[in-house]
C-alpha cells in the first residue's frame, strides 16, 4: 500500500470522513482552489488597477489569461514554498514565467501577502456561510414541520432529569426552533462584518496606490462581491473570532437538539429515536443495540467547533500592523470550524427528517407519571379551598410518603381525608389528568412557527445546486496533477 496517497486528517479520511465533513465543504478548501483563489484576487486587483489608469490595461488583459493554475508549475511552485519559506511568493514567481516581462512587473503591484490570502480567506468563508446558511434554512424548515405535527402531542417535561409538569412534544420542538431562528439573524448580521476585502500594503497605508487606494480598494471589493472596510484588519482578526464564535454557537445549538433526542432514546424512555435502518450495527458483542451514533457525532462535533473558536480569541492579540501568527491559526481552525459545522447541519437535516417519534412511550409514560406532573395543578387547585402553604404541605407529605412506600400517588391521594374532603372524586381525575395543564403550550409553538415561516420567506439563500470546484472535471475530479 502507497501510504503516501493516504489521507492522515480525519476530515479527509477515505473511511471516516463523512463524520466529520461534507464533500461539498472540502471543494472549498482544496489547497489547489486555494491558489487559484489567490491568482482570482490578483487578477481582480489588476483589473481595478487598470480601470483607474495605475497600471496598463494591455498588462492587466495578459495577466488576467495568466493567472491560471493550470498554466503554472506546480511541482516547483511546492519546492519553492519549503525552501524560501514562503506562502505566496513561489506562486507569484510561477505566473511571471508564464507572463511576459512586461505585463509580470505588474503582478501584486502594491499589495501585501496578506492583501490577497486575507480577501481570498473572506471568499472562501462567503462560500461556507452559503452553505450554512442553506442548510439552516433546511434544519428550520424541518423544524417547523415536527412543531406543528406534535404541537398538541402532551408528553412528560423534565427539569434536572426528573419528571416535572406536562408539556407537548411540540414546544420542546419550537424552543429549539426558536433558537435556530436567533442563529439565522446572527447569520445575517456577522455577514455583514465578516465578509470584507483586504488592501491596504504593507502596514495599511496605501502608500503604493498612487494615491488611488480608496476608489482601487472600492472597485476592488465591488468586483469580488465583498464589502470594503474602513480600515486595514491585518492585526485586527474580530471578524474571525466573530466567525468562530458564531460557528460554536450554531454547532453547540445543533448540539443540544442532538443530544436531547439521545436523552429521550434510552430505553426506560424510549420517546424519539434517531434514524434506523436494517444493517446499521451498534456493537460488535451486542446484537441487539440501536445507538444514537448520528446524534452523538452531531455532539462530538459541536465540541470540537468550540475548540476551535478559542483559537479565535488568541488570534485576537497581535503585534504592530501586522502578526502572522494570528492568520496560521486561522488557516487550521476556519477550515476545520467550517468542515465540521457543514457536517453537523448536514447530519441534522437527516435527524429530523426522518425522526422516529414513539407515541406509544410517550404516552405510557406520561400515564405513569400522571398523578406527579400534575401535582402544580393540584396544589392549586387545592389551595383555593386551603391556601397555597396548606396544599404544598399536603401534597409533599403524601408524594414523599408515595416514594417511600412505593405505592401510587394517586391512592394515597385517595385516602387522606385531608384532600377528599375539599376535592371531590370528579375533581380530583380533572386535576390528576395532565392534558388538562399544558397551558398555551400548542399556542407558544405556533407563534413561533408563525415567525419561522416569516423569517424563512425573508431568507434568500444561494442556490449551490450547481456550485462545482473550477479545477474540476465533469466528474467531479480535479484536472491539476502534481507529484506525490
Amino acid at each position: 500500500m502507497d501510504c503516501k496517497s493516504l489521507r492522515s486528517h480525519i476530515v479527509d479520511s477515505r473511511f471516516y470522513r463523512s463524520g466529520y465533513s461534507t464533500e461539498e465543504a472540502r471543494l472549498i478548501f482544496c489547497d489547489l482552489r486555494r491558489m487559484q483563489r489567490w491568482l482570482d484576487v490578483e487578477a481582480a486587483l489588476a483589473t481595478s488597477q487598470a480601470s483607474l489608469g495605475i497600471i496598463p490595461l494591455s498588462a492587466a488583459d495578459e495577466l488576467i489569461q495568466t493567472a491560471d493554475l493550470h498554466q503554472l508549475d506546480l511541482n516547483e511552485v511546492s519546492r519553492s514554498i519549503q525552501s524560501t519559506g514562503h506562502s505566496l511568493i513561489p506562486l507569484l514567481s510561477a505566473w511571471q514565467q508564464v507572463t511576459s516581462s512586461q505585463s509580470a512587473a505588474y503582478i501584486h503591484y502594491g499589495a501585501t501577502t496578506q492583501d490577497i490570502q486575507d480577501t481570498a480567506q473572506s471568499l472562501e468563508i462567503k462560500e461556507v456561510l452559503s452553505i450554512v446558511e442553506r442548510d439552516l434554512c433546511l434544519v428550520i424548515q424541518e423544524l417547523i414541520g415536527l412543531a406543528r405535527r406534535t404541537r398538541n402531542l402532551v408528553i412528560v417535561g423534565r427539569t434536572h432529569g426528573q419528571h416535572a409538569l406536562p408539556t407537548t412534544l411540540g414546544l420542546k420542538v419550537a424552543v429549539w426552533l426558536d433558537e435556530m431562528l436567533r442563529n439565522g439573524e446572527r447569520l445575517r448580521e456577522s455577514k455583514k462584518r465578516v465578509l470584507v476585502s483586504q488592501l491596504f500594503g504593507g502596514v495599511g497605508t496605501m502608500a503604493a496606490f498612487s494615491g488611488l487606494g480608496l476608489e482601487l480598494l472600492t472597485d476592488f471589493s465591488k468586483r469580488l462581491k465583498l464589502s470594503a472596510p474602513r480600515t486595514a484588519w491585518h492585526a485586527s482578526r474580530d471578524r474571525v473570532t466573530e466567525l468562530l464564535s458564531y460557528m460554536a454557537i450554531l454547532a453547540g445549538g445543533l448540539g443540544n437538539i442532538a443530544n436531547e433526542i439521545c436523552q429521550l432514546a434510552r430505553n426506560e424512555i424510549c420517546e424519539l429515536e434517531e434514524p434506523f435502518h436494517l444493517g446499521k450495527i451498534g456493537s460488535t458483542t451486542m446484537p441487539h443495540k440501536r445507538n444514537p451514533e448520528l446524534c452523538e457525532q452531531v455532539v462530538v462535533l459541536s465540541r470540537l467547533i468550540k475548540n476551535q473558536a478559542i483559537s479565535g480569541f488568541d488570534g485576537l492579540i497581535n503585534e504592530h500592523e501586522r502578526d502572522y501568527r494570528s492568520v496560521r491559526l486561522e488557516w487550521a481552525s476556519i477550515p476545520e470550524s467550517s468542515l465540521m459545522l457543514c457536517c453537523a447541519l448536514n447530519l441534522v437535516k437527516t435527524i429530523l427528517k426522518n425522526l422516529i417519534i414513539h407515541e406509544e412511550h410517550i404516552a405510557a409514560n406520561l400515564d405513569k407519571s400522571a398523578c406527579h406532573v400534575s401535582t402544580e395543578a393540584l396544589m392549586s387547585g387545592l389551595g383555593s379551598k386551603t391556601g397555597k402553604p396548606k396544599a404544598h404541605e399536603l401534597i409533599y407529605d403524601v408524594a414523599m410518603k408515595s416514594y417511600a412506600s412505593n405505592r401510587p400517588l394517586r391512592e394515597l391521594l385517595e385516602e387522606n381525608p385531608d384532600i377528599t374532603d375539599k376535592l371531590n372524586p370528579n375533581e380530583l381525575a380533572e386535576l390528576l389528568n395532565p392534558e388538562n395543564h399544558i397551558g398555551i403550550a400548542p399556542k407558544l409553538a405556533e407563534i413561533t412557527i408563525s415567525s419561522a415561516e416569516e423569517w424563512l420567506a425573508s431568507s434568500h439563500p444561494e442556490d449551490l445546486s450547481e456550485s462545482t470546484c473550477p479545477l474540476a472535471d465533469k466528474h467531479g475530479e480535479c484536472t491539476l496533477q502534481m507529484e506525490t
